[in-house]
This record gives structure tokens, C-alpha cells and sequence, in this order.
């Protein structure tokens, strides 16, 4: 599995937030021990999001890619929209998932 460091650029293009996107709804603060235990499976958004971590550290695993980083309190991940990941928090870890919109195209 290659490894990327949170605080350095993303590997690619990829995981970088487009252009033009709405910041949209936001989890509640999670914790290691009050996490939703589907986060902590494979799973997938079907919108762009950031995994925010506030303290501790939280793995981030891509399921199809292989890629995997370790994301410290004050830095972010971007999800890319239908890939599967799951994450693993570590014990002292508080975290949050924001969300993004597409604007409105409609006139």
C-alpha cells in the first residue's frame, strides 16, 4: 500500500476538492468510542467530502486504490465521491465528516 503524509499535497489530482463546490451539512464530532461502526467498514459518499480531524488521528483507508494516510488533529482528507474507504480512529481522536454540494446549475 503506498502511503501519503496528511500534512503534504495530495498524490494526485484526485483528492483535491473541485472548483465551485458548496460546503454542505457536517457530522457531529465523533470520537473513538462513539464513531458509527459502518465508518469503520468499507463504505462510500456519493458527494464530495473532508474527513476533519480536531485531535488525536484518524486512518484513512481507500478500498479500491490501496492508498492509505494518517490524518492528525488540525489537517483534512479529502473523500473522493463513490470510492470506498473506511477509517480507524485512533483512541484519543475526535473528528468530523463536512460535506459538499454542487451549486445549483439551474437559472
Amino acid at each position: 500500500m503506498a502511503e501519503e503524509a496528511s500534512e503534504g499535497p495530495p498524490a494526485d489530482p484526485e483528492r483535491q476538492l473541485p472548483a465551485g463546490l458548496v460546503t454542505g451539512r457536517i457530522t457531529p464530532t465523533f470520537t473513538a468510542q462513539s464513531v458509527p461502526a459502518a465508518l469503520r467498514r468499507a463504505h462510500h459518499t456519493t458527494v464530495w467530502a473532508e474527513l476533519v480531524v480536531q485531535a488525536g488521528s484518524v486512518d484513512f483507508v481507500e478500498e479500491d486504490t490501496g492508498w492509505h494516510t494518517t490524518v492528525t488533529a488540525g489537517h483534512r482528507q479529502v473523500i473522493v465521491p463513490n470510492r470506498r474507504h473506511h477509517i480507524e480512529p485512533s483512541e484519543d481522536a475526535t473528528f468530523a465528516v463536512q460535506f459538499y454540494d454542487t451549486p445549483d446549475q439551474t437559472p
